[in-house]
């Protein structure tokens, strides 16, 4: 008996990784090979990321445009004249993927851009899994990445000919480098925190997610905490970044103009009249969006709602402030672009939400956990007033327990009380 005793635990910390890991992989899998046999990964936007990877891998501006004109006519996606197509503002600086992708194209062709997305796919699931049962232990973290393994948009997203998966993965790693920079103040974080950020914009140009989620972590942190938050360093570097990246993206690529997609979407000629359209904007966006969820993609309409209750009632933590400077972001980002997207849009910053969830699992668990040991006393002291004696209970070998939320602003306020 004592040797089992012994044993359990050393049997429940090898078990946790494996099952975990597992569950994570099978799902993974079963996810993509679905979206493979049902989807495509050719979309409108993928002809100018599939005709800047033929380009950067050698092809000249016209072999480009007629490889992703022969590809493309499989789909019935029009190619546009080599102007529009090399020299779209919005689309121009979105130079990062078709980088990362032209090898893998020169040497398997168009489906090496495919390839290249499944590849960062798989990175971002394993960064997520880390990242979530590191801090929120293996049960919480693999429901949580399973839960978003499941997302029919999502994975669609993802694992398509689009800037989708590099965009969450950019952002995944600047909240960890932020994160590491609140818990050990090395400055390293922070350039790694500004540095993913500007690839980031030179992927797609959705770093005011992550910089409107870093404000307002900020700002909130700050109130809740009657002191200036630690997350003030990580919202200036981001922020800065995403201003000057933005910046010079106007100077490289002068036809690039947010505002100028704003005003077309709009269907008005000045400001005024674009401000004027946002409340009906926003109902179409909104409108069309969870229409799409209830349709099609019930398990991200789930992940959605669980992270704003969680927000609601976590509302002190920095998970629920990253959450609301996000969502806030992605308002605007989306508005300014005019169109509903079925969460395209709000994939760059995928994380916050998913964070959330995780905090509600973790959440959910230890209440559970704390029934669970109330129940085990109330029986052994019923037991014992009966005069019968209790049983040993074995040891089971289950998946390891929840850890304990780190909170930053607790261990600031213990080192400057051993200080």
């Amino acid at each position: 008996m004592e040797t089992r005793l012994t044993k359990a635990p050393r049997l429940s910390r090898l078990a946790a990784p494996l099952l975990g890991w597992g569950l994570v992989a099978l799902t993974f899998v079963a996810s993509y090979a679905a979206f493979v046999r049902y989807q495509v990964f050719f979309s409108p936007d993928s002809r100018y990321y599939l005709a800047m990877a033929f380009r950067f891998s050698g092809d000249s501006a016209e072999v480009a445009r007629e490889r992703t004109v022969e590809f493309a006519a499989q789909y019935n996606v029009p190619v546009p004249p080599l102007d529009l197509l090399f020299g779209w503002g919005l689309v121009q600086p979105r130079v990062v993927l078709p980088t990362i992708a032209a090898p893998f194209v020169k040497l398997f062709g168009p489906f090496g851009l495919a390839l290249t997305t499944l590849l960062i796919t798989i990175a971002l699931v394993v960064t997520m899994t880390v990242l979530l049962t590191r801090r929120y232990g293996w049960l919480p973290g693999v429901a949580t990445v399973v839960l978003v393994n499941g997302s029919f948009y999502l994975m669609s997203f993802f694992g398509s000919m689009l800037t989708e998966s590099l965009s969450a993965l950019w952002t995944a790693l600047a909240l960890i480098a932020a994160w590491r920079w609140v818990r050990s103040r090395n400055v390293w974080w922070l350039v790694m925190a500004g540095g993913v950020t500007v690839l980031s914009a030179f992927t797609r140009q959705a770093t005011l997610i992550v910089a409107g989620a870093f404000i307002v972590a900020w700002v909130l942190g700050s109130l809740v905490e009657r002191r200036n938050s630690a997350w003030m360093w990580p919202a200036i570097v981001v922020t800065v970044a995403s201003l000057g990246s933005q910046f010079a993206q106007m100077l490289i690529f002068p036809s690039f103009s947010q505002l100028d997609q704003f005003l077309r979407q709009a269907g008005a000629d000045n400001l005024g009249g674009a401000l004027l359209a946002v409340p009906r904007m926003v109902w179409n966006i909104l409108y069309n969006d969870v229409h799409s969820m209830l349709r099609y993609d019930r398990i991200l309409l789930f992940i959605v709602a669980i992270a704003v209750i969680g927000m609601v009632i976590w509302w002190r933590r920095v998970e629920s402030h990253l959450l609301l400077g996000a969502i806030l972001a992605t308002g605007l980002y989306n508005v300014t672009n005019g169109t509903p997207t079925q969460f395209r849009y709000a994939t760059p910053g995928v994380i916050f939400f998913i964070v959330v969830v995780c905090l509600a699992f973790n959440r959910l668990a230890a209440y559970a956990r704390q029934r669970m040991a109330t129940t085990a006393a109330e029986l052994a002291l019923s037991d014992s007033a009966a005069g019968a004696v209790p049983e040993r209970e074995p040891v089971l070998a289950v998946l390891e327990e929840t850890p304990e939320i780190r909170d930053p602003a607790r261990d600031e306020r213990d080192r400057e009380r051993r200080d």
